[in-house]
């Protein structure tokens, strides 16, 4: 149901990206993250951040992490 204004958020952040450029993966732990540190405030963003980045260091590549890493890095600052 926020998977728009999640994208929205992706786009904005992600200079010279677009959406479909970004690994599947990467677009997913993404998105989930995102969701966290947007509406979930019971849970820090630290922690958002943290496990984003542990999930593609497993599942995608370690280029696709520091790219998360960076994203939602921008995300928490913009939100500070």
């Amino acid at each position: 149901e926020n998977i728009e204004e999640l994208d929205k958020i992706i786009s904005e952040c992600a200079v010279g990206w677009s959406i479909t450029r970004i690994s599947k993966t990467a677009l997913a732990v993404l998105r989930l993250a995102l969701f966290e540190i947007k509406f979930m405030s019971d849970i820090p963003v630290s922690v958002s951040i943290n496990e984003a980045v542990e999930l593609c260091k497993k599942y995608a590549t370690k280029e696709d992490a520091s790219f998360v890493n960076g994203i939602l890095a921008t995300v928490s600052k913009q939100n500070a």
